[in-house]
């Protein structure tokens, strides 16, 4: 019986070794968000888009302005975008393009310095629509 014990305690403290060490948690995240939905990483909604990176740019400027948040920053290369924002409560606004491939791009949406999952999801549908 200690034995048996002995062994399942081994085992699940093996497979918690693995798990946190091999990323697996966020290669399920990230599968989840290439699978068409949006992934909650770290504070930011994330979701992958079959758009460039101009392309989502142009639509997260609009949907900001749509949304009565004031655009304090933005800057667009080829293969990245960053934009600051600020909504009407005064919580900052993050958005990230960041280019997959010549025709797909990750965006991120971040609100305020924790996060908040509700406002970053309404935000990244917002884009998703003027897409």
């Amino acid at each position: 019986m200690i034995r048996a014990i002995k062994n399942l305690t081994l085992m699940l403290l093996l497979v918690g070794v693995v798990v946190t060490s091999s990323g697996c948690f966020a290669l399920l995240l990230g599968a989840a968000a290439g699978a068409g939905g949006v992934a909650y990483v770290k504070g930011s909604a994330e979701k992958n888009l079959d758009k460039p990176v101009d392309q989502v740019y142009r639509a997260s400027l609009a949907a900001l302005k749509k949304l009565k948040m004031a655009v304090h920053d933005d800057d667009l290369s080829q293969h990245v975008a960053h934009i600051s924002a600020v909504d009407n409560d005064g919580k900052k606004i993050q958005v990230d393009i960041e280019a997959l491939t010549e025709k797909t791009a990750k965006l991120k949406v971040r609100v305020g310095v924790f996060g908040d999952q509700e406002r970053s999801s309404i935000i990244l549908n917002m884009i998703q629509k003027r897409l």
